[in-house]
């Protein structure tokens, strides 16, 4: 098993991408610290609960994995050090920092029509949640002599996207953000990569609801959404998240060990044109 004797801590792990890693680690091996704000109701479309990351927890230890869940707004750095804390009286270590957690908008607008409120929103989940997840995982990383950090951003980290340009700018900052973890903890034994996922298909046993949400600010329905996203990709299709899941878990493992800062794009060559 590739992750076997190693913890990683997956933030936005009660459903969609978040689901789709942690079980992928758990079948890997790893032992798992898995994050949520798990509030419905806290952001531009209804968002995970408390049952969803129970749902992923028990689902990865079925496959064999010792799991503790914490409740935290990454917004908020007590919260973070909280589950970091607790995780690390539970196993001893942390071996693995895989930053998915994010929001996708609110979009829809352009850019003098977004609020002040829209704006932070989209920064302080996306790109300062990330920092702050990174800020309370790299001193126990240091002191244990190295691990691996995987950043979440997206295709809208390297090109614009029109009327999500909130999104856009955060994912941007992920991507930065990585590269400067890599040059400054790397001489530690740290390696951090970004991941950059395109549209990932919907996928009602992962509850990606996200997808959904696009395709409603657009006015469509998601299976013209889909059908249309598709044609973008010279594949013909959108990628899944079993395919972005094993993107992580190469950064995570052992035979990526001479890549770090950089960014790892699965976009069903989305990017190339």
């Amino acid at each position: 098993m590739l992750l076997d004797g190693n913890v990683a801590l997956i933030t936005g792990a009660a459903r969609a991408l978040g689901r789709s890693h942690a079980l992928a680690f758990a079948g890997e091996g790893a032992d798992l610290i898995l994050l949520d704000r798990c509030d419905p109701d806290g952001g531009p479309y209804p968002m995970s609960g408390r049952r969803d990351l129970e749902e992923t927890a028990d689902a990865c230890r079925k496959l064999g994995s010792r799991v503790l869940t914490g409740v935290a707004d990454v917004r908020h750095q007590a919260d973070v050090d909280k589950v970091v804390n607790a995780g690390l009286d539970e196993f001893g270590r942390i071996d693995v920092l895989l930053n998915n957690a994010g929001v996708l908008g609110p979009g829809g607008v352009r850019v003098h029509e977004l609020t002040e409120e829209q704006w932070q929103l989209a920064l302080d989940v996306n790109l300062s949640g990330t920092w702050r997840c990174c800020r309370a995982v790299l001193p126990h990383m240091v002191e244990q002599g190295g691990g691996r950090i995987i950043n979440t951003a997206s295709t809208g980290g390297l090109v614009g996207f029109e009327r999500y340009a909130n999104y856009v700018a955060s994912k941007h900052g992920v991507i930065g953000l990585t590269k400067s973890i890599a040059l400054e903890y790397g001489r530690h034994g740290v390696r951090a990569n970004a991941v950059c996922p395109t549209t990932v298909a919907d996928d009602p046993e992962l509850s990606t609801r996200s997808t959904r949400a696009v395709a409603a600010s657009m006015g469509a329905e998601l299976h013209d959404y889909e059908r249309t996203s598709a044609s973008l990709h010279p594949i013909g299709r959108l990628v899944t998240a079993a395919e972005v899941s094993a993107a992580c878990l190469w950064l995570a493992g052992p035979h990526s060990g001479g890549v770090t800062g950089t960014e790892l794009v699965v976009d069903g060559g989305f990017t190339a044109h």
